[in-house]
């Protein structure tokens, strides 16, 4: 079976070649992580329907006509019945009725304000939410990535000590190395043979987790290019989705305070009427006729139901108020720190990147002294392991520099 495996694992490497032969880069990912949000696609049908809620007000400030028609007959049967001089036996009617709401254009406005403010809202959590989904879907990008980066370190590790095998084997029958020597090198081959498939299953479990992230079939592979991050200005908080949250909230709390007031102001309605109504007892062809009308309604007392709504209103603008200085401070501290991790992470890369170039020369200079026996395979063995551990931390130092450099340009505050 062992012989085998060096066939089967470059047929694995093959098929996984095949698999991830279809190139897609962050720019492919986000576009369908937002055209498949169904919270995207929500808020933008909510807005639709807060612009037709302030069409339905406005229509409720205008003339409303109605048909209104009653047929009634009380029969008196031997004395029985409804009294007559109530229900006239009968009655019949057939009117046309047209009432309208007389209102300030202030009255109208203030509530319109509150549709728009709302309609800001849903605009500005929607940006909020493709803000979330757009900086999880770059991290989650990132991480596959480095895991298709690990794979590829584990694939020429093994692709190059594969290489190797050959040479130590026949060196070895010619009594240049120990058998035990050659044995240590087999079982770390067979240890790299190992780590090019766990880091075959990590990538396509990170691959499977991006694509359900962005509503795409998890079958579908293919080979990430490396993630390119724009690197924008950094906004201050004023120009924030935060900070224009808090001051739509404010505009509401403003807005919500002026219909308290509104709804305990007179109201009038007018209203006329046209049409036929008759008992039938005289002159039911006369019956033809009209009216005018003026309802009024004023709130006298309602047990200082206003003040207390009043009072609540001030207390939501005061916990506004706070919660936007405190969040004015965790968005400046998370730039700070994300600064300063950045920084330090960029000054790892540039050390560990020097300390690789002396591994990989350490490397083929044991290479090339492995021919001739003047070096040990387990000191090679640590060159080529140090070698691995460095390349596997440049790529892991790449990926967190990265991961910040996401965050730092899409601060999610908590």
């Amino acid at each position: 079976m062992k012989r085998y495996l060096p066939f089967i694992l470059l047929l694995l490497t093959f098929l996984t070649k095949k698999a991830l032969a279809q190139k897609k880069d962050l720019h492919y990912y986000l576009s369908q992580a937002t055209s498949n949000a169904p919270a995207l696609f929500l808020a933008e049908n909510q807005i639709k329907s807060l612009g037709i809620d302030s069409l339905k007000l406005r229509a409720t400030y205008g003339p409303q006509l109605s048909a209104n028609s009653n047929l009634l007959y009380a029969p008196v049967i031997k004395g029985w019945g409804y009294d007559e001089a109530i229900t006239n036996g009968q009655n019949v009617s057939a009117v046309i009725t047209v009432s309208k709401e007389i209102g300030s254009k202030n009255n109208l406005e203030t509530r319109l304000a509150s549709f728009s403010i709302q309609q800001q809202q849903l605009s500005n959590q929607a940006m909020l939410s493709k803000k979330t989904l757009e900086q999880a879907v770059i991290q989650q990008y990132i991480i596959s990535y480095g895991s298709q980066q690990t794979y590829r370190l584990a694939v020429e590790i093994d692709t190059f000590l594969q290489n190797e095998d050959q040479v130590l084997l026949q060196l070895t029958r010619s009594a240049v190395f120990k058998q035990t020597d050659y044995l240590t090198f087999k079982v770390a081959l067979l240890q790299q043979h190992l780590a090019v498939a766990q880091s075959k299953t990590q990538l396509l479990n990170d691959l499977g987790n991006l694509n359900y992230l962005c509503g795409l079939d998890g079958s579908s592979w293919a080979e990430l290019q490396r993630p390119v991050l724009e690197d924008s200005a950094l906004l201050p908080f004023e120009q924030t989705v935060y900070y224009k949250a808090s001051l739509l909230d404010s505009l509401k709390n403003e807005n919500d305070a002026a219909l308290t007031k509104l709804n305990y102001k007179a109201k009038i309605n007018v209203f006329a009427d046209g049409g036929y109504q008759s008992s039938f007892i005289y002159q039911a062809e006369k019956n033809f006729g009209g009216s005018i009308g003026l309802a009024l309604t004023l709130p006298l007392y309602d047990g200082h139901q206003k003040k207390y709504a009043l009072l609540q209103n001030k207390l939501l603008e005061a916990s506004r108020s706070k919660a936007t200085g405190f969040y004015h401070q965790q968005y400046n501290q998370q730039i700070r720190q994300l600064t300063e991790q950045l920084s330090q992470y960029e000054q790892l890369m540039k050390r560990a990147s020097e300390q690789l170039l002396y591994a990989r020369t350490l490397v083929e200079a044991n290479r090339k002294q492995l021919s001739t026996g003047d070096v040990r395979i387990t000191d090679y063995l640590l060159s080529v392991n140090n070698y691995l551990n460095l390349r596997t931390v440049v790529i892991q130092n790449d990926m967190n520099r990265l991961s910040l450099f996401n965050q730092i340009h899409h601060i999610i505050l908590k």
